[in-house]
C-alpha cells in the first residue's frame, strides 16, 4: 500500500466513565526529558527511530533532537548505523539476514550534548498469524432519546500456540471511498473562465494510520486465544462507510516487557491524556547510561508481524452521513471573490454560459479533503 513511510512513524511521537481526578505531577517547569522511540520488526526495509525533548507538562510540545548518532545492535555484536532523515526522524535499511525470529537487538542513542542512552535488549517472538476480521452493527444512544446513531465494531480472533509470543499490539490503517456532492465542468481563474465538460474530481480514497493503541494478551489465561479482540468502531456520523471502507490490522508479537510499556500507554492515552488521569509509572525500557537516575520516556522494542486486510461495502440498513454543501447562483464574475480558482457547473444553454451554480472548491474537489483521486490496487 502506498503510505508515506514518514506519515507512519510519526505517530510513534504521538503515543508517547467515572470520576476523574485531576492530577498536577510536581515537575520543575524548566524540566525537559528525552523522548526515544523506535522499532524493529522481522521484515527486511526501512525502520525508524525519534529522538525528541519534551517541553514542560504546561506547555507541552515536542521538540525534535537532530545530530544523534544513533545505531542498532544485535546479540552477536552487528551495529547497522540510522542516518538522520528529518529533524529528529532517523532512518536504517535493514537486510533480512540482520533480522530474524529470537534474535534480541538494543538501541544505542548520542546526543549532541553527549549524552548516551541505550535501551534493553528486546527479542522479536514467533507471532500468531491474523485469523478472522469481523465487525458487528452497533447502536448508540445520544442525549435526544429519539435519536440513535449506529456504526460497526471491529472484532478479530486470535490462536497461538505454545511457544509462541502471548501479547500483542495492534496498528490500524482505514481506507475510505468518499466524494465530494458535485462535478464541476467550469473552472474560474481571475481572467476568466474554462469550459471542462466531463471534469471529475469528486471520487476519492483517504488512508491514515488510527492514533489509538490496540493491545491484548493470553498470559493470564490457559490457551494462547483471543475470542473477540475488540478494534475500533466506525460510527455511521462521519464519511467513512459511505461507500467502501478497508481496516488493514498488523499484528504485532510483544515481549512481557514491551507488553507492559504499551499497556500502560494504552490506559493512559484512552483515560483522557497523560496529564488528566493520576498516571502509573509508564516507564519504558531506554535509559542513560552514565547517568542511570535521568528520567528517559519512550521504548524500543523487537516484534514480528503478521498483516489481514478486510473491506467492507455499505450494504447497512442505517444511514451514511455525507460531506454537504450548498451551492449559490451567480450570474456575473464579479459575483465571485478574489480567492481563485473557484468550480462551478454552468446552467447556461448552451453551456458554458451563465448562470453558474458554485460553492466551496471542496463541493467540487475531493482532494480538498486530504486524499487521493488514485484507487488503491487493492481496492
Amino acid at each position: 500500500m502506498p503510505v508515506n513511510r514518514y506519515h507512519l512513524v510519526l505517530l510513534l511521537l504521538l503515543v508517547c466513565g467515572s470520576c476523574i481526578e485531576p492530577y498536577e505531577p510536581e515537575i520543575n517547569e524548566s524540566q525537559d526529558v528525552l523522548v526515544i522511540s523506535g522499532v524493529v520488526t522481522d521484515q527486511p526495509g526501512f525502520h525508524y527511530v525519534t529522538v525528541s525533548s519534551s517541553a514542560p507538562y504546561n506547555l507541552p510540545e515536542v521538540r525534535p533532537v537532530s545530530g544523534c548518532v544513533v545505531t542498532v545492535e544485535d546479540e552477536s555484536g552487528q551495529l547497522r548505523v540510522y542516518e538522520e532523515q528529518a529533524p529528529g526522524l532517523y532512518e536504517v535499511n535493514l537486510e533480512s539476514s540482520f533480522l530474524g525470529v529470537g534474535k534480541s537487538y538494543s538501541l544505542y542513542v548520542v546526543t549532541p550534548n553527549g549524552g548516551e542512552y541505550r535501551s534493553e535488549y528486546d527479542t522479536i517472538l514467533i507471532c500468531a498469524p491474523v485469523d478472522t476480521i469481523f465487525y458487528e452493527v452497533q447502536s448508540q444512544g445520544t442525549s435526544d432519546p429519539a435519536v440513535t446513531n449506529y456504526g460497526i465494531q471491529f472484532y478479530n480472533n486470535l490462536e497461538g500456540a505454545d511457544g509462541e509470543a502471548r501479547s500483542f499490539r495492534w496498528i490500524l490503517t482505514e481506507t475510505w471511498e468518499y466524494n465530494s456532492p458535485f462535478s464541476a465542468d467550469v473552472i474560474f481563474d481571475g481572467h476568466g473562465y474554462g469550459f471542462y465538460p466531463g471534469y471529475e474530481m469528486n471520487f476519492c480514497y483517504m488512508t491514515q494510520q488510527l492514533n489509538s493503541l490496540y493491545t491484548a494478551s493470553t498470559q493470564a489465561l490457559a490457551d494462547n486465544r483471543l475470542n473477540k479482540n475488540a478494534l475500533n468502531y466506525v460510527s455511521n456520523q462521519s464519511p467513512r462507510l459511505s461507500y467502501q471502507y478497508s481496516l488493514l490490522i498488523e499484528q504485532q508479537s510483544l515481549t512481557s516487557e514491551a507488553y507492559t510499556y504499551w499497556d500502560k500507554m494504552k490506559t493512559n492515552s484512552n483515560g483522557g491524556g497523560l496529564y488528566e488521569t493520576q498516571p502509573s509509572s509508564t516507564i519504558g525500557n531506554i535509559y542513560n547510561i552514565t547517568r542511570p537516575d535521568e528520567k528517559v520516556l519512550g521504548c524500543f522494542y523487537a516484534t514480528q508481524v503478521k498483516s489481514k486486510r478486510i473491506i467492507v461495502e455499505n450494504t447497512f440498513d442505517f444511514d451514511v452521513t455525507h460531506f454537504k454543501c450548498r451551492l449559490d447562483t451567480i450570474y456575473s464574475l464579479d459575483d465571485l471573490g478574489s480567492a481563485f480558482p473557484y468550480y462551478g457547473i454552468s446552467m447556461g444553454q448552451p453551456p458554458p454560459g451563465p448562470p453558474w451554480m458554485t460553492g466551496a472548491n471542496q463541493c467540487f474537489d475531493c482532494q480538498l479533503y486530504g486524499g487521493s483521486t488514485v484507487k488503491p490496487e487493492y481496492w
